[in-house]
């Protein structure tokens, strides 16, 4: 049984460009939100073998963003594709219209 979510990507190639924006948006939007859940994550392990420095926490800081990115971009977790659903079907429904 596959496990895996990409069926709900949206096809890149079909898009608009105001879509490829949105698309991205909402990638950068997940992107941030698995760099601050994995954060938490790290923060309830309590075994340093190394001592704390402004190094590791860079070098940490570092893996966590490119961690993320990489969850990200694979689409397995979903949850770009479900805000681009919800955020395109905005847009077909209010065009041009920001007070709406």
């Amino acid at each position: 049984m596959d496990l895996r979510i990409n069926y709900l990507r949206p096809d890149v190639t079909q898009m608009t460009t105001d879509q490829k924006q949105l698309w991205e948006t909402c990638q950068g939007m997940e992107q941030a939100f698995l760099e601050i859940m994995l954060k938490q994550m790290q923060s309830t392990i309590k075994l340093d073998l190394f001592p704390r420095s402004m190094q590791r926490d860079i070098y940490e800081d570092m893996q966590r963003k490119t961690l993320a990115e990489q969850m990200a971009k694979s689409g397995d977790v979903g949850l770009a594709a479900m805000l681009y659903r919800q955020l395109q079907l905005q847009m077909v429904t209010q065009p041009n219209n920001p007070t709406a």
